[in-house]
């Protein structure tokens, strides 16, 4: 029996148009009897494969938003909330990718702890295994690593979400939003529950984002932080400078050994200048929070292709 779950499911599309037979053949499988749902695709300025998508028009429960240029992966799921925050005929949004990597079986175990849950919450698929070679699975760690450092946050999942209905409004009010998805979640303190997921491999073709747009996706969702990341720089830089200067000093008065690291006044000027340029960055991160905010819900519209 179908419950009276009402579901969106908001996927961003870039060229990827040959993955959708099979991937809402998996969809109707795994959710058709737990939940009402319909799909938004957010087509994110395609100019190949337009012919593969020509399906879409006719299929039931389906909607096409054409964006009027490429503007990323991230962007395209702002602009799919902040579109959908306009609607209210609807109990969740789930958020996934277009090439089959999220698996619609999730998708089910994200809507059943959703219902299960005490509280709303942002439920994300924890990525605990994961179908990528080694090399990517060691620079991912080692980004989680590099986050946990800049911005005293754990992350380890992406996009791959289910939002309730009611927290759209306050989430696309956050201009962190138009940065990066799961980073601005973070920063907007919404209660976040995270499910334990297996990723699974791309239905078909090949992955669009190289190695260099990669590494912009993770600067961007630490940058995200960017007073937290500019503070912990200039706080441990300052550490490292009252440290060796410490050191220096007792070297100099009681003739003690130091670590080569912390020797020198070489060392110390550097720290100084670095720090001193740090200190600099940070004020410069604060002082734009005194900046009007620019929130994706007040602009979106101007990405939608009217023709």
């Amino acid at each position: 029996m179908v419950k009276n779950i009402r579901v969106k499911i908001l996927i961003p599309v870039f060229e990827d148009f040959q993955c959708l037979p099979t991937l809402f053949k998996r969809i109707d499988d795994s959710l058709r009897n737990i939940c009402n749902y319909e799909i938004l695709i957010i087509d994110d300025g395609s100019f190949k494969n337009i012919d593969d998508k020509g399906f879409l028009i006719e299929r039931d429960k389906t909607n096409i938003l054409t964006l009027s240029q490429n503007v990323g992966h991230q962007r395209s799921i702002a602009i799919g909330l902040c579109h959908l925050s306009e609607e209210n005929n609807f109990d969740y949004v789930l958020i996934m990718d277009g090439d089959g990597e999220d698996n619609p079986l999730d998708a089910r175990k994200l809507i059943n702890n959703a219902e299960i849950l005490s509280e709303e919450c942002v439920i994300f698929a924890r990525r605990d295994v994961r179908s990528e070679p080694l090399f990517f699975k060691i620079g991912y760690l080692f980004y989680r690593i590099l986050f946990r450092l800049c911005t005293g946050k754990s992350i380890k999942f992406g996009n791959f979400s289910l939002v309730p209905s009611r927290m759209l409004k306050r989430l696309t009010g956050i201009p962190e939003l138009w940065n990066h998805y799961a980073s601005g979640v973070l920063l907007s303190n919404l209660p976040v529950h995270e499910v334990s997921t297996i990723r699974s491999g791309r239905i078909a073709g090949r992955p669009k984002m190289k190695v260099e747009s990669l590494i912009l996706h993770g600067i961007s969702s630490i940058t995200t932080f960017i007073n937290i990341f500019a503070l912990r720089i200039s706080l441990s830089l300052s550490l490292l400078l009252g440290v060796s200067l410490i050191l220096n000093l007792s070297s100099n008065l009681y003739n003690l050994q130091i670590p080569v690291f912390f020797y020198g006044t070489e060392l110390i000027c550097v720290l100084s200048i670095m720090s001193f340029q740090a200190y600099l960055f940070l004020m410069a991160a604060v002082s734009k929070r005194t900046n009007y905010p620019c929130i994706p819900s007040s602009f979106w519209k101007n990405f939608i292709n009217k023709k």
